[in-house]
């Protein structure tokens, strides 16, 4: 059973890294928690948010002011969005409201 877990968590890190190219971010969505919870990027660059757990209906993802939400995103479904702005986006999980994020969007230098 060991060497199962082992194995199972060697293929979810190759399958889906934590980090890929520098204009994706990945954050990894479950039941109450965000990971990471905190991640800055460019203008111009993407989070991809990839939901590993099951939910009923699955697990949403919204910015707290309003300029983002996501689709209801089944067990091992992800949704990109694309940040064009500058700025500090907060979010959360609808399903989950005390699993927060931030995002810090800094300009291209």
């Amino acid at each position: 059973m060991h060497w199962a877990v082992v194995i199972g968590v060697l293929i979810s890190i190759l399958a889906f890294p934590w980090h890929a190219a520098a204009d994706t971010a990945k954050v990894q969505v479950g039941h109450n928690r965000l990971e990471p919870a905190e991640i800055s990027i460019k203008v111009g660059d993407s989070v991809a948010f990839h939901n590993e757990d099951e939910m009923p209906g699955g697990h949403t993802i919204v910015a707290d002011e309003k300029s983002f939400t996501s689709p209801p995103l089944g067990k091992d479904k992800s949704w990109t969005h694309t940040f064009t702005d500058e700025g500090t986006f907060t979010y959360h999980i609808k399903e989950h409201p005390g699993a927060k994020g931030k995002i810090v969007v800094q300009e291209k230098k």
